[in-house]
């Protein structure tokens, strides 16, 4: 029975994290709208060092778009943040579809000419039907300008589903962390893949951020982030006090035994299960 004991700690302790599914793993999605400089600089260090343990992707807004010429402070900063393994989308207002498609094209051109984005978040994205067509518009140019660019829309909100056969990915969640108790994710969900959706939690708690990236685990989200900032307090001016251990949660869910580790559970326990045959026949025999 004592070898048996040592078999079974054996195998816990050489594969751990086993009940996890690293395929259900979110990644993090960081508006991160503080600039590359000054007291942003350490955020965006922060940023950097965690892209190389989970999957991240981080939003720049140099200017409320583009801005009107290369910064080379955020250059050095996308660089430096791709290179440890993040990814980059370009941040372009849209003003429910209000806004000309003049201006959002020149946002769209900017950051292609000026930064090595991997992708676009369209802000203030409309939810009905209506603006389709606008936005097939604004897709389809930015599809033209770059067919690689991965393209996200920010309704904030449950959009119509054509919405998420235009876009790469939608954020359908962008509130306050008081109000995930009235969120009811839509039925349509379920046809689709995780990446396809995203939630950004506003002014929450550690525990709440906790449950959040639970939460998105189980439930189909492919994006997730929670901040302790309020809107009044420019709630993406920052990362949150709990980056770190935020990064630790999606972690700890995208964690996977190496090949070895498994190989040493398998034969634990299969070592385990003879031991225990042997011992109900040898059990019998006496009898």
């Amino acid at each position: 029975m004592r070898l048996i004991y040592r078999l079974i700690l054996l195998t816990a302790c050489a594969a751990p994290g086993l009940p996890v599914a690293a395929e259900n793993a979110p990644g993090l999605l960081v508006p991160a709208y503080f600039y590359p400089g000054g007291s942003g600089a350490t955020d965006w260090a922060r940023l950097t060092d965690a892209a190389s343990k989970v999957s991240i992707t981080a939003i720049i807004n140099p200017d409320s778009g583009a801005g009107r010429s290369f910064d080379p402070n955020y250059g050095a900063a996308i660089s430096a943040f791709k290179a440890a393994g993040g990814t980059v989308l370009g941040y372009v207002s849209t003003d429910w579809g209000q806004r000309s498609l003049l201006a959002v094209k020149a946002d769209i051109d900017k950051y292609a000419d000026w930064y090595p984005i991997d992708g676009l978040f369209f802000d203030e994205t409309s939810t009905g039907t209506a603006g389709l067509p606008y936005y097939s518009l604004v897709t389809g140019y930015a599809h033209l300008k770059n067919s690689a660019l991965s393209l996200m829309a920010n309704p904030g909100t449950i959009p119509d589903e054509a919405y998420v056969n235009l876009f790469d990915s939608v954020i359908i969640y962008e509130d306050p962390a008081t109000r995930l108790s009235t969120y009811n994710p839509p039925a349509y969900m379920a046809n689709y893949s995780a990446d396809h959706f995203g939630m950004l939690v506003i002014n929450g708690s550690k525990s709440v951020m906790e449950q959040q990236v639970a939460y998105a685990a189980s439930h189909n989200l492919g994006y997730i982030y929670v901040n302790d900032r309020s809107v009044r307090a420019n709630e993406w001016n920052g990362l949150p006090a709990y980056w770190e251990a935020q990064v630790a949660a999606v972690q700890a869910i995208s964690a996977v035994p190496e090949p070895e580790q498994w190989a040493m559970l398998l034969v634990g326990l299969g070592l385990v299960a003879r031991m225990a045959r042997q011992r109900r026949a040898s059990c019998k025999t006496a009898a």
